[in-house]
């Protein structure tokens, strides 16, 4: 099975981490997405992806490693209520989120590292204990770069590229 034919958890009822962002619907689907207050936007829980590609990026996104945009989508086939799911690239339905990450890059971080520890709990209760020790040694990396970033070791901390030694710039 392909990355692109994993079913979403939530899809099946399955708790899932979320984050808040401020979304602007149509008729047909998001029209525009922040990360802050933006006009005729409404605060809307976003569901994180649950492929294991994706919530890397995100929680390098989140830690600073990456400046890759983020975007939202609808799920599919999620019926009346609409879910919404983070993604990285810009597929087709896709709206980036503008606006700046720093107020819940901390946040997007810690909810990556939940999903996880959800997909390695899964796997435990599967009988699956190798695939649990992927996912939770994942999950404990997401938490490394966190702490790391924290301490300036990130992109952000870098002055014209150069590491700035852990200073801030």
């Amino acid at each position: 099975m392909s990355e692109d034919e994993i079913r979403h958890p939530a899809l099946d009822g399955a708790r899932w981490p979320v984050i808040g962002v401020r979304v602007r619907r149509e008729e047909a689907g998001p029209r525009a997405a922040s990360w802050r207050p933006a006009p005729r936007a409404v605060l809307q829980e976003v569901l994180l992806p649950c492929t294991w590609p994706e919530l890397e990026r995100l929680a390098e996104i989140a830690t600073g490693r990456s400046r890759a945009r983020v975007y939202v989508r609808d799920l599919g086939e999620a019926g009346p209520e609409q879910l919404l799911v983070l993604r990285l690239r810009g597929i087709p339905g896709a709206v980036r989120i503008d606006g700046p990450l720093a107020p819940v890059a901390e946040v997007l971080a810690a909810r990556a590292r939940t999903a996880a520890l959800n997909v390695a709990a899964v796997h435990r209760e599967a009988g699956r204990p190798q695939e649990a020790r992927l996912w939770r040694t994942r999950a404990r990396r997401i938490l490394k770069d966190g702490r790391a970033a924290r301490r300036g070791r990130s992109v952000r901390a870098a002055s014209a590229g150069l590491p700035t030694l852990g200073r801030r710039s």
